[in-house]
């Protein structure tokens, strides 16, 4: 297994990308950290803000069928927002549902529920507490309940430290039924992205500081996981149709943090993307940041994977890559606890 990992590092399977500016109301999109996508409609919610500059952002629709372009007008859906992980699910009703983590000043965070009907997205209902101040992603499990991660087990300084500077792993998976979150699966090195799978009573989790993906049983998500090393601290996740999950990975923690904050050293930093599944981890993008730099996110949709980024303007559109991803989550029974 680790020549076939290192065999994939040294020769990805890449294709020609290019990046796509993105704007809507005429000004630039920027922080496009997550997306969800609806493929069956050819469309995706994009979830971005600029965090370098400190302004708020939104959340927008954009028709990938206008990616030919090499600039391409979103729809705002909602903005004054510093919206995090996002998930989409589609109702029987052809509406579709929307849960955003969504930022405050003070340092808490939200999860905010939304109706998105066409281009019209209408505010549904808002979670809050203080569990929910690092959360990070957000996945539906039925038309009700959601899971949310936690990249720390605490809102100050103090936990940030404990685990970046001190190594501790004190991330959790948090459930949300009768709009109270309380905390599912703990002991994650920064809990960032998660996809549940219920078909294969399976719950994935990106624990970025431990450049792992830890699989779970949604059935017993007690139960020591299963783990995965990636080459790199994976942060969102999406599914391809052939079960592979798309992950795209921070290679430097370190230089990470050095571009987020705009420091020295961290000009550009690598953007990465992986495909994992059953055979094994083959990187599919592997650039070194000067195009488009820390990509947070890839789906993929008609041949084409599409990556947003945390800092980046814009979009990075690569050909002839990975098909069919989703960000979407499916329906699943309600998790056992211990």
């Amino acid at each position: 297994m680790t020549f076939l990992l290192l065999t994939l590092l040294a020769h990805p399977a890449q294709s020609a990308c290019r990046a796509v500016s993105v704007t809507a109301n005429g000004a630039p999109v920027i922080g496009i950290e997550d997306m969800a996508l609806d493929a069956a409609r050819g469309q995706a919610v994009l979830s971005a803000y600029d965090r370098r500059a400190g302004t708020r952002g939104g959340l927008y629709l954009l028709d990938l069928h206008t990616l030919d372009a090499p600039a391409v007008a979103a729809i705002p859906l909602a903005t004054g927002l510093s919206p995090a992980g996002i998930d989409l699910r589609a109702e029987p009703d052809g509406t579709r549902s929307l849960l955003v983590i969504s930022r405050r000043e003070d340092g808490s965070a939200t999860v905010e529920r939304y109706r998105l009907d066409g281009a019209t997205l209408t505010h549904q209902g808002t979670t809050a507490g203080p569990l929910l101040c690092r959360a990070n992603d957000v996945a539906f499990l039925d038309g009700d309940r959601f899971l949310f991660t936690s990249s720390h087990g605490g809102c100050g300084w103090g936990a940030v430290i404990q685990d970046n500077v001190l190594g501790g792993r004190h991330g959790f998976v948090g459930l949300v039924e009768t709009n109270e979150p309380r905390v599912l699966i703990g002991g994650i090195g920064f809990a960032n992205g998660l996809f549940p799978d219920p078909s294969h009573d399976r719950l994935t989790v990106a624990a970025t500081r431990e450049d792992a993906l830890l699989v779970y049983r949604l059935s017993e998500p007690q139960s020591p996981p299963q783990r995965i090393a990636v080459p790199g601290g994976p942060d969102n996740l999406t599914m391809a149709p052939d079960g592979r999950l798309l992950v795209a990975l921070h290679p430097s923690p370190f230089r990470l943090a050095l571009h987020r904050y705009g420091w020295p050293g961290g000009a550009a930093v690598p953007t990465r993307i992986a495909a994992v599944g059953p055979a094994g981890t083959a990187i599919l993008l592997d650039e070194d940041g000067q195009r488009f730099s820390a990509a947070t996110v890839a789906v993929s949709w008609n041949g084409r994977l599409i990556v947003g980024s945390v800092t980046a303007p814009g979009l990075l559109v690569c050909d002839e890559a990975a098909s069919g991803a989703t960000g979407s989550s499916e329906l699943a029974g309600p998790p056992g606890t211990r």
